[in-house]
């Protein structure tokens, strides 16, 4: 017998799954439809890098305005070479701002800002 049954709960009263992802954006989600963002927030942006390692800028913009990047790497796992220099100038970018940079897996990449820092498994 399901539970609700037990305790006299009628059918359509039972809970219905929710998609938890959605529910959570749309918490965040202003009248136009709009994710709204503050300046005096910081933010954790998933980002994924194009296929062709264009989209540096945009990663780039997001550390300067003090968010942090979880960078999706997978679609430029094809190209091992192009993976590794994507990597080395994201690397010379956090340095360069005073932020930093760790992996987080062999597809995601933890980008910081000025300002903080990532503790490495080995450093501790």
């Amino acid at each position: 017998m399901p539970f609700g049954k037990l305790f006299g709960r009628r059918d359509e009263e039972e809970e219905v799954e929710i998609d938890i992802e959605e529910y959570l954006t749309e918490l965040s989600i202003g009248k136009e439809g709009k994710i709204i963002e503050r300046e005096d927030i910081t933010y954790v942006k998933p980002i994924d890098i194009d296929k062709d390692g264009k989209n540096i800028d945009e990663i780039v913009n997001e550390l300067k305005k003090n968010n942090i990047v979880v960078l999706n790497v997978s679609s430029a796992m094809h190209d091992k070479i192009m993976l590794r220099n994507i990597i080395k100038k994201l690397r010379d970018i956090c340095i360069e701002m005073d932020g930093d940079i760790g992996r987080i897996s062999n597809e995601k990449i933890l980008l910081v800002p000025a300002g903080m820092r990532i503790i490495h498994r080995g450093a501790r």
